[in-house]
Order: structure tokens, then sequence, then C-alpha cells
């Protein structure tokens, strides 16, 4: 029975993730009206004709969401990939060369260190806000983490037997390097990617919120920064659904990509546990 209700969970999950991931692609098929337009008086409940009513300008709500939920998932999708293919490169780097390691470590360990919002906040500020700013801010603060277990991945496998062999046949660092220590660290790369896009997600949403999102870029965090700039937001009969529309979209995208990561976690660790072979740690 705990194993029929641990595949019902599963399939709930990647059921709702598909849902999402649908509604992103298809915004512009599903969306009712154009997000950036007027299309009715502000402050309208909802209707038939407007399913989630209007804001303060008669924008549609739920095109507007539709449309948030496409640039959450699109600026997540691009953070989880730059910041994997640096993670890799820099934990590859000093796993296998102890002068990259000295270089590259403390690096590492300075970014982990430094107070995560507020040195987004600066960045963002210093770059101005819009979208591939943004994307690339992200994906460079977001690598240190997964470049340490990459690292520690390397190191361990540098030590097992079939490297130590490969090694004393005369196969050199670059060999070693792509063809044994690079695809030992694949098996970490799926939770590395959903919760990357979880995180990126969360602050995107975040910085949108506080202001910092691109202006000309809809989002559920502009949605809700917006709403939360009228002074009289909850003298207001129709602000449930100038909140709760986009702070729900909020959470159903970062619940989701947590419970796909458990998901894909518990998948993976049995195959991870090879006999004789140390599980790896974080260096």
């Amino acid at each position: 029975m705990s194993e029929a209700l641990r595949l019902a969970r599963e399939g709930a999950v990647w059921v709702l993730a598909a849902a999402l991931v649908a509604a992103a692609i298809g915004a512009p098929l599903l969306a009712p009206y154009d997000p950036g337009l007027l299309a009715g008086p502000p402050f309208a409940p909802p209707s038939p004709t407007y399913l989630l009513g209007t804001n303060d300008v008669g924008q549609d709500l739920l095109s507007q969401l539709l449309y948030g939920v496409r640039t959450s998932l699109l600026v997540a999708g691009s953070v989880a990939l730059l910041s994997t293919l640096l993670s890799w490169a820099v934990g590859l780097a000093a796993g296998v060369s102890r002068p990259a390691e000295a270089v590259l470590m403390p690096l590492v360990e300075l970014l982990l260190a430094l107070p995560s919002l507020p040195l987004y906040m600066l960045t963002v500020t210093l770059v101005g806000p819009s979208l591939p700013h943004l994307v690339l801010m992200l994906a460079l603060l977001s690598w240190p983490a997964f470049a340490r277990v990459v690292r520690s991945v390397v190191i361990t496998e540098r030590a097992a037997p079939y490297v130590e062999a490969a090694r004393a046949l005369g196969a050199t660092r670059r060999h070693l390097a792509w063809q044994h220590l690079l695809p030992a660290t694949l098996d970490v790369l799926p939770t590395k990617l959903i919760l990357t896009v979880r995180f990126a997600i969360f602050a995107e949403a975040t910085l949108a919120f506080l202001g910092l999102g691109d202006p000309a870029t809809i989002s559920c965090g502009t949605m809700l920064s917006r709403a939360f700039d009228d002074p009289l937001l909850f003298n207001r009969p129709v602000w449930p659904w100038l909140v709760l529309p986009p702070a729900a979209a909020i959470m159903a995208l970062v619940l989701t990509a947590a419970w796909m990561s458990r998901a894909l976690e518990a998948r993976l660790a049995p195959s991870r546990r090879v006999p004789g072979r140390p599980r790896p740690v974080d260096a």
C-alpha cells in the first residue's frame, strides 16, 4: 500500500508539472486577451468574461497569470542550464587539477558565505533590471553549491580502481576527465537541475515583487508587486483575485519542483550505492 501511495504521489506531481509546463507553453493560445492591453473596466470581478477579473488598469488577470508562469519557467530553465554548465566546469577543474582547485575553491567558499538576497539586489541594481541580466546574474550566483558537489564526486571517483587502472595504462588527464570522471557526476544532474529551477522561480518572484524585476515583462512577482502598490488594496472587494492567483502559482511552481527533486533523489539514491565504493560527500 505504501508503494502504491508513493507511486500515486509521484504521478500527481508529474501531472501537475506537465500541466504547468503546458500552460506556460500554450499561454499565447490559452490567454483570452493580450496581457499587456486593456481588456475591460478596472477592478472587474471574476465573471464569464474575465475569469479572474481585471487589475487596476483593466488588464485581464488570467492572461497575465498564464504569461507570468511562462516567464517564471523561462527564467528558471535558462538559469538551471547556465548554472549547471558552470558548476560542471568549475567542479571538474577543481577535482582534477590541484592548481585550479587552489584558485577556484576559495572563490566558491566566498560566494557561499555571502548573503544571497542582498547580493542579488545589489547585482540587479548595478546591471539594470532586465530579463537577460536577471538570468545571467542568477546563473552566476547559483553555481557554487553544486560545484562543490561535482568536485567531491570527482575526487571520490579519481581514487576508484578503474580510474587508477586507466591512469596506469597511460590515459591523459583530459581522457580521464571526459571518459570517466565527468560521467560519474551525471547521477546528480537531474536533482541539481530541478533544485536550481526551484531556486530561480523563487528568486525571480522575490526580486520582481521588490521592484527589481524587468518592468517590461509580466511575471507572477510583478503581478503581486503591482497589486501591493495600491494603498487601498485590502479595501477593495476584488483583492483576493489580485493577490491569491499569482501567489498560488508561485507556490505551485516551487512546491512542484521540490517534490520532483525529492522523487528523483529517492529513485536515484539506490543506484549510487555501489558495493565497495564510498558515497560521495561534500568535501
